[in-house]
């Protein structure tokens, strides 16, 4: 009877070693595939540079843009409610086109976060518009 209870111990100890070779083996793929789900999400990069877009051209699909709007390219068509501006990048321009009323802190070298799709003219077709608040407030004098 004393041959009897070594067994048992042995083969509980291979039994958790088990367990956890299990464990460990479902548990870093899952792990893995989180880590590279959240960071190659939208979430991570909330937009792209005028620059990284131009880069990524073959890509139709809806993405968010960020830049500084180029001073005196605004043009607002009351007609059609259409308005018409550059975002500013470090290579080059980004022509955007808005169907919509603009934010009232829309203006010169605002920084700007276009939501659309490019077209194949280059020309930037904008869903939503997003201006960022500035870091700091002045009081009107």
């Amino acid at each position: 009877m004393a041959t009897t209870i070594p067994r048992v111990q042995e083969r509980q100890g291979f039994n958790i070693r088990w367990r956890y070779v299990i464990i460990i083996a479902i548990l870093v793929p899952v792990l893995a595939h989180v880590f590279f789900a959240i960071t190659r999400s939208p979430l991570t990069n909330y937009y792209v540079t005028v620059d990284e877009l131009v880069a990524q051209s073959a890509q139709t699909s809806k993405v968010r843009v960020g830049g500084l709007i180029v001073p005196g390219t605004i043009n607002w068509d009351n007609a059609t409610r259409s308005l018409t501006f550059q975002l500013q990048g470090e290579k080059r321009n980004l022509t955007v086109t808005y169907r919509g009323f603009a934010p009232d802190t829309f203006r010169d070298g605002s920084t700007a976060i276009v939501e659309g799709e490019l077209s194949r003219d280059g020309t930037f077709t904008a869903y939503n518009l997003l201006i960022k608040c500035p870091h700091q407030y002045v009081p009107a004098m």
